[in-house]
């Protein structure tokens, strides 16, 4: 039998990886629905990506080294989705993390920039180039947490995506296209798990979904309850402007 392409091993490992992933997220929502196992099962999801990537880059190094770093404000102006158990984890890390003052001023910024921004389709956020309600003095106040589709990015060059977001994107990132496979591909069997539960949702559009989420510390139970809590967050506007 002939041996696998690196590329061909690290295909097998995604596919476990995200197989991995969709058992985890039903056996965490098996029985009763708790949030604490919810959020035990979204962080464990995070590190496993974490885990893939790492993998999947030493069987098929980048060309370059990847230039990603929490401060790195670049790619943080366009449209974010996120799960909702991606959503609820940070909100449970905000409130875990900052102190009363704090924790009013982010839930502040999150309200206004959701006001601004509720609604827009990818082209209209990308004109806008209004950035992420968790960049803070121009660094994710949430790297640890963030969301698998933020994971996903991984650029080699920082001036090129300085130019992209310069010229509204229309400039081309060079990114290490295996690492968005993989944590794509894991993202893919949280929601596969979570559909399998029951669960029939869309991503949430990050800044309404959080603004939603930080709202009331009831958001997690009420949305494992079934209540379609973050309904208005998947919504977009059938003209944008």
């Amino acid at each position: 039998m002939p041996q696998k392409t690196p590329g061909e091993r690290a295909a097998a490992l995604i596919g476990r990886a995200a197989e991995a992933q969709r058992r985890a997220t039903r056996k965490a929502l098996s029985g009763g629905r708790s949030v604490a196992r919810l959020l035990a099962m979204t962080r464990a999801a995070l590190a496993r990506v974490e885990r893939t990537i790492e993998r999947v880059n030493k069987m098929m190094p980048p060309a370059r080294a990847i230039a990603c770093g929490p401060q790195c404000p670049f790619c943080c102006h366009i449209r974010l989705t996120a799960s909702p158990p991606e959503v609820l984890l940070i909100a449970d890390h905000l409130r875990g993390s900052l102190g009363n003052e704090a924790l009013a001023k982010t839930k502040l910024r999150v309200a206004n920039m959701d006001h601004l921004t509720r609604g827009h389709d990818e082209a209209r956020r990308e004109a806008m180039r209004l950035p992420c309600a968790m960049l803070v003095d121009r660094s994710c106040a949430i790297h640890s947490v963030r969301p698998v589709s933020c994971r996903a990015v991984a650029s080699v060059d920082v001036a090129a995506c300085e130019r992209a977001y310069a010229s509204r994107m229309a400039e081309p990132v060079p990114q290490v296209r295996l690492q968005g496979t993989a944590a794509d591909g894991i993202g893919y069997g949280l929601i596969a798990g979570l559909r399998e539960s029951g669960f029939g949702l869309e991503n949430l559009e990050f800044n309404a979904g959080l603004h939603i989420a930080l709202q009331n510390e009831d958001t997690a139970q009420c949305w494992l309850d079934g209540e379609p809590v973050f309904a208005p967050a998947t919504e977009i506007a059938e003209k944008s402007g």
